[in-house]
């Protein structure tokens, strides 16, 4: 007579597998973006005309001149994608409720993106009544040098349904003395922008910097 043993295995839950990414790729390096605290070397950013775009309440701002006076205050750096599809929508719309108190609190804000400017773009602005300024930076250079965004770890290891490897929305600010003073970066699609943290950053760092003007 036989006997039959059952052997019981705890359930599994999804909720406790990881991607395991190919580590045989030598110049494997993980996302790491950089931290509050962090000094950040010059920002290379090209002032040439057709490297950026203003709009204030969805129109394009024809009379919007970017010059190096960009890196003189706090700035709001945030690093975006069109193929972050509605997530993207929502980071734009948030930055740009928060655009005029930036201004108000002595900061500029720049949102960066590896797209040029397109009739999609244009048409998103109006439809949104988006008061931002985009700096295009096709090789994504800035972006790697804030590590969110890398070759060897693409934004597909991190997030589903994105083909694209594009930067990690993310937001930094940075002092006039280059110094990262905050830092946000999504980790999934349930978080938004710390406004008020955000805005205090940007405040705190212009008084500081009227106080080393006036010492």
């Amino acid at each position: 007579m036989k006997t039959t043993i059952e052997t019981t295995y705890p359930e599994f839950d999804l909720l406790e597998a990881s991607i395991d990414r190919d580590l045989s790729y030598n110049n494997y390096q993980s996302l790491k973006p950089a931290q509050k605290g962090s000094l950040i070397s010059n920002i290379n950013f090209d002032f040439s005309y057709d490297k950026w775009v203003s709009f204030n309440n969805g129109i394009v701002n024809e009379d919007f001149v970017a010059t190096k006076q960009v890196l003189g205050k706090p700035l709001v750096l945030s690093f975006y994608s069109n193929y972050w599809n509605g997530k993207g929508v929502d980071y734009l719309k948030q930055l740009s409720s928060l655009s005029k108190q930036v201004k108000s609190n002595g900061g500029n804000l720049v949102v960066v993106s590896a797209e040029a400017v397109s009739e999609d773009l244009i048409n998103l602005a109006f439809e949104n009544n988006l008061s931002l300024s985009f700096y295009f930076d096709p090789n994504n250079s800035i972006a790697d040098q804030f590590g969110v965004y890398s070759d060897n770890d693409p934004i597909w290891n991190w997030f589903s349904g994105i083909d694209n490897n594009v930067p990690l929305l993310s937001t930094f600010v940075i002092s006039a003395e280059k110094s990262i003073v905050f830092n946000h970066n999504y980790r999934d699609y349930a978080e938004t922008l710390p406004a008020n943290e955000l805005l205090n950053a940007v405040g705190e760092s212009a008084y500081m910097r009227k106080l080393l003007l006036s010492a």
